[in-house]
């Protein structure tokens, strides 16, 4: 019997990071696989890599090649020059971190 990785990456979500803001429409309390990091959770890049690194060693996905850049925008200190030009900020989908998980290793970038 195979493993259904989308319920038990959705449950372990649901568990360990309880959607809080979804209080004014109940419906939209339970993380689907279209859910982005950016957009659903509303995660700052420091909690995005910190969510990613708990979830990335539960289900055993090697992650050498994740670079968060591509996932987060990040805030520059104002000494620091912004890289030219900016990169493309790409949305991180929780069906990412699904298909990584049956893979055993970050499939995008």
């Amino acid at each position: 019997m195979s493993r259904d990785y989308e319920s038990e990456v959705i449950r372990y979500i649901m568990e360990r990071y309880p959607v809080r803001k979804r209080w004014f429409r109940p419906e939209l309390r339970q993380v689907t696989k279209e859910w982005t990091l950016a957009d659903d959770f509303q995660f700052v890049p420091e909690d995005a890599h910190a969510f990613l690194l708990d979830v990335f060693e539960h289900f055993n996905i090697e992650y050498s090649n994740f670079d968060g850049r591509n996932y987060f925008e990040y805030e520059y200190p104002f000494w620091q020059k912004r890289p030219s030009p900016e990169p493309e900020i790409k949305p991180l989908t929780v069906a990412m971190i699904i298909e990584s998980a049956k893979a055993g290793k970050w499939l995008f970038d």
